[in-house]
């Protein structure tokens, strides 16, 4: 599993999916920032969490708890590939975008590049 995977399925699902930065002005409907928030390696493998920033419009707030479990249940289509480590997160109102923040955490594996050899 990889970033453009996770952005990709979260397009599919219907949900305004951006990466850091892309997003400009106020929160005026509810979008999904993807991060990659890491990687490490541990024995063979390399474990990679990705974090979804979920924002909504904050005169909305009655109906962000619906917005995640959307999203939760969007994710877990995803599963055992991609699962869900942490989260969610406080709700969190963002003063700069007008809209409340969630975060979810997740964490893929896949076998580690560093310390193995080409084979020919």
């Amino acid at each position: 599993m990889n970033y453009q995977s996770i952005y990709n399925h979260l397009q599919a699902g219907g949900f305004a999916a951006y990466s850091p930065g892309q997003h400009r002005g106020r929160c005026t409907s509810p979008y999904v920032v993807l991060r990659n928030a890491g990687s490490a390696d541990t024995y063979s493998m390399t474990g990679t969490e990705y974090e979804l920033l979920l924002y909504y419009p904050e005169e909305r707030y009655s109906e962000l708890e619906d917005f995640v479990l959307s999203v939760q249940r969007w994710m877990n289509r995803l599963y055992p590939a991609l699962r869900l480590i942490d989260g969610p997160g406080p709700h969190y109102l963002d003063g700069d975008v007008a809209g409340y923040l969630v975060s979810l955490l997740y964490q893929s594996w896949r076998p580690a590049a560093a310390n193995r050899t080409e084979r020919k």
